[in-house]
């Protein structure tokens, strides 16, 4: 397996993952997500924006098998937060046949680096409470729980 960023010719496998991981979200929290295909128009969009890269997972016949979307930000500026450089991880998904094989943490050691190249301060990422496998990974890698995002249905 490698990991390598991602181009355009990679629009169809990560459009794939995308339909994987949302169908994965519709189904631990269905009142808030659907099974959807990312938009081509916004993955492209995210392929040459310069502050963000899909880093891909492959086989070593070269087929994607994963994906972690980063983006480097910088923290709002408001009075109350410390200025600061940091990577967002907006979405991390291994195809369902080839997770618990390492691709995970492999993206995970390449998000850091990426970061880290940067001059991030640190990685966010958010994570829905319900999956579980994520949480192990995430954890394992030594991410840790800052802030929560709480919510109540008015149904």
């Amino acid at each position: 397996m490698t990991i390598q960023p991602g181009t355009a010719e990679d629009l169809g496998a990560i459009g794939l993952l995308y339909e994987e991981l949302n169908a994965r979200m519709a189904a631990l929290q269905p009142d808030n997500f659907r099974p959807a295909r990312q938009n081509d128009a916004w993955i492209l969009s995210q392929l040459t924006e310069e502050n963000s890269d899909f880093l891909t997972a492959r086989t070593n016949e070269g087929t994607v098998i994963g994906f972690a979307l980063v983006q480097f930000r910088d923290t709002p500026d408001v009075p109350s937060f410390i200025p600061r450089r940091y990577t967002y991880l907006m979405d991390l998904v291994v195809t369902e046949s080839c997770r618990g094989q390492g691709a995970g943490k492999a993206l995970l050691a390449e998000v850091e680096r990426w970061a880290r190249a940067r001059g991030s301060e640190f990685i966010e990422l958010g994570v829905l409470s319900e999956n579980t496998a994520a949480l192990r990974v995430y954890e394992g890698c030594g991410y840790t729980e800052r802030r929560k995002v709480m919510g109540r249905s008015l149904n």
